[in-house]
């Protein structure tokens, strides 16, 4: 049986800005006030409830809003542990894929633009069918083409990874 709004809010506190639980009381292995869940390998923090373990944003979502969630919850900024509440919504499987962030084995620099012969192809791809593909000459080109695609074909949904520029940046901090 799922956890329920009233079952969490006994045992938890959330902070919907800080995005973080904490233990209202103490008990075995916890102590009141300390922060509840663990970061996992996959990036997403769990929280263990009544021997259970939860996705913390599907603990959040409840805890706000008095509903699980059937389907994915959408970090808005890609960063899957920061459970704060305005950075959580309701998605599609497709919608919260549109939001993923640049592969660290991109040689471009750019989501979704790779490097063919010389040229620079920007492509997107939706239930394994290209829905946007063409080849440009510059980088920039492509970039521009793929950014302003990926705004028409995703919305509010589009995530265009790091810029080439910021990834210099950070390689140089």
């Amino acid at each position: 049986m799922r956890i329920t709004q009233e079952r969490l809010k006994e045992c938890l506190f959330y902070s919907p800005i800080v995005g973080v639980f904490e233990w209202r009381r103490s008990g075995p292995k916890v102590r009141r006030g300390l922060l509840a869940g663990a970061v996992v390998g996959n990036g997403y923090v769990r929280v263990c409830v009544d021997r259970k373990l939860y996705p913390a944003h599907k603990l959040a979502w409840l805890y706000m809003t008095g509903e699980y969630p059937e389907g994915p919850i959408d970090h808005i900024d890609g960063d899957r542990s920061n459970n704060a509440f305005k950075n959580l919504r309701l998605a599609t499987c497709s919608q919260n894929s549109h939001n993923m962030r640049l592969h660290r084995t991109s040689t471009t620099g750019v989501k979704g633009v790779t490097m063919v012969r010389g040229k620079y192809e920007a492509s997107i791809r939706k239930n394994g069918v290209y829905a946007f593909r063409k080849v440009y000459e510059t980088l920039e080109e492509a970039e521009e083409a793929i950014r302003a695609k990926r705004e028409e074909l995703h919305g509010e949904f589009a995530n265009h990874g790091l810029h080439r520029y910021e990834q210099e940046e950070l390689a140089n901090l």
